[in-house]
């Protein structure tokens, strides 16, 4: 990376968002009140119970929407990726939100856990966000279920990931 390049990342924020239980118009609700223009899909198997946000239909929803979508099961926590796999997934991500508002989503829709001493309850915390603030991400906002956000050190937390 060059000097340019590596300035120009320490600027770019990243959202980061679960998509938990939430009905397809409140989901896109968050993303537009963040002004998120493309979400990376960062789960393993772009797949859940609720039919709306498996790959191929979420992609069309979010299309339909003006939102752009990539599945990147390279950054996917429930399979291990190699570091290989990991470091081009998470260059991918910094490529597009340097472009555009991004949000990496998963299921988890809480990113910490409710113990006296809050856990990385999902791999967006536990892996990905350290990772990407040592690539030199600026910040990385955690938006929550109910519409509010988080931002805190990731790197101190601790997590099974």
């Amino acid at each position: 990376m060059s000097v340019a390049e590596a300035n120009h990342c320490r600027t770019v924020t990243i959202h980061t968002i679960g998509h938990g239980k939430h009905d397809f118009a409140y989901f896109l609700e968050l993303l537009r009140r963040f002004g998120i223009g493309f979400v990376c899909d960062v789960r393993s198997v772009a797949r859940s119970r609720w039919p709306h946000f498996n790959g191929l239909v979420l992609a069309e929803l979010l299309r339909e929407n003006a939102i752009g979508y990539e599945h990147l099961p390279e950054c996917g926590g429930r399979t291990r990726p190699t570091p290989d796999e990991l470091n081009w997934g998470t260059d991918r991500i910094i490529e597009i939100a340097a472009e555009v508002p991004t949000a990496l989503m998963c299921s988890e829709s809480q990113p910490l856990s409710q113990h006296k001493t809050p856990r990385a309850n999902c791999h967006r915390i536990g892996m990905l966000a350290p990772i990407l603030k040592a690539k030199g991400v600026g910040r990385l906002v955690h938006i929550l279920p109910d519409g509010r956000t988080l931002e805190f050190d990731e790197s101190v937390v601790p997590s099974i990931w």
